[in-house]
């Protein structure tokens, strides 16, 4: 019951960031459009942010448990890619509300979980320095990141699987060339 309220109360969060910015919302906006009661809010979240928390995390959640399937980091990233598109009226009033640095900062743990993963596996029991690998990943998490950042404030226009084509044309091959360099390094 508990699980069902936070989703209703993230739901219409949700529905309110379509129609305005983030810190034009109000937790009587919520409760309202739910049609539940204040200290029912207050029950699950301490305030709106501790809602936008649980609700980004929940998103992930379900974006990475598809993901997680996916053959490459290309179609890891086009797997986000679609999903920022489906949701590109509400990271409109997000991006609009909400410091770029914590955007940003949001997007690379997100990338970072999806990629991680993927990247194990592409590389099978290569071994390499854990300090070296965190490097690496996360080398390529700015690199995307960046990527989509700038495709978001461009208006999302070109098609993802063109950008994760760019990306691997740049960095085709670099992650498994950075394992082979830091695998024989100095």
């Amino acid at each position: 019951m508990a699980q069902t309220t936070k989703r209703a109360l993230a739901a219409s969060f949700k529905e309110l960031l379509a129609q305005k910015p983030f810190n034009k919302i109000t937790i009587s906006d919520i409760t309202e459009h739910c049609g539940v009661n204040r200290m029912t809010f207050y029950y699950h979240f301490h305030d709106i942010y501790d809602l936008a928390q649980w609700a980004f995390e929940e998103e992930t959640a379900e974006l990475l448990n598809g993901s997680l399937s996916a053959a490459s980091w290309k179609e890891g990233f086009v797997m986000v890619a679609r999903q920022l598109e489906e949701n590109q009226v509400l990271l409109a009033n997000i991006c609009r509300s909400v410091p770029r640095r914590e955007l940003e900062q949001r997007m690379k743990g997100l990338v970072q979980r999806l990629l991680d993963p993927i990247l194990k596996r592409e590389l099978g029991d290569a071994a390499v320095d854990p300090q070296d690998w965190e490097f690496t990943v996360h080398f390529y998490i700015d690199a995307m990141v960046g990527v989509l950042l700038e495709w978001m404030d461009g208006g999302m226009k070109t098609e993802p699987k063109i950008l994760a084509w760019r990306l691997d044309i740049l960095c085709g091959g670099g992650i498994r060339q950075a394992v082979e360099g830091f695998r024989t390094k100095m």
